[in-house]
């Protein structure tokens, strides 16, 4: 096998997993038209991004990507406890509340990036290359 083909479809799965993470993520915010903007924005985004083949933009786009996904989940807590949820039209129709269809949908694992706690404490490190990140 190819090995380029090989990381390319590794990063294929890597990049369609940020992509259910985030609209997974999006479920715990508390208003419907936050859920419903993150939805459309996170479809577009991929969408025009979906032939892109130059390996430093899709590093790029893949940050960009996992930042927003962090955001989500901060926001998501953040306005959750300052707010009321509002259920979902699924979570309607089936009359379930949200604690119980996240504990069937958990997925803790690989969410979103690694944060060194260096970087929380603003210390200026060096941090080898893992060729596990390398796209091309």
């Amino acid at each position: 096998m190819n090995k380029s083909v090989f990381i390319n479809s590794e990063h294929k799965k890597k990049i369609l997993k940020l992509f259910r993470n985030i609209l997974r993520e999006r479920l715990g915010l508390p208003t419907e038209n936050r859920r419903e903007y993150i939805l459309i924005k996170t479809r577009q985004e991929f969408r025009k991004a979906k032939n892109e083949t130059d390996p430093k933009k899709l590093r790029g786009l893949t940050i960009i990507g996992n930042t927003q996904l962090d955001t989500v989940i901060v926001q998501a807590k953040h306005l959750s406890s300052i707010l009321d949820r509002e259920p979902t039209e699924y979570e309607q129709r089936n009359n379930l509340s949200y604690e119980e269809y996240k504990k069937d949908k958990s997925t803790e694992n690989d969410k979103t990036l690694k944060i060194f706690p260096e970087f929380l404490n603003k210390k200026k490190i060096k941090i080898k290359k893992n060729p596990e990140d390398d796209i091309n």
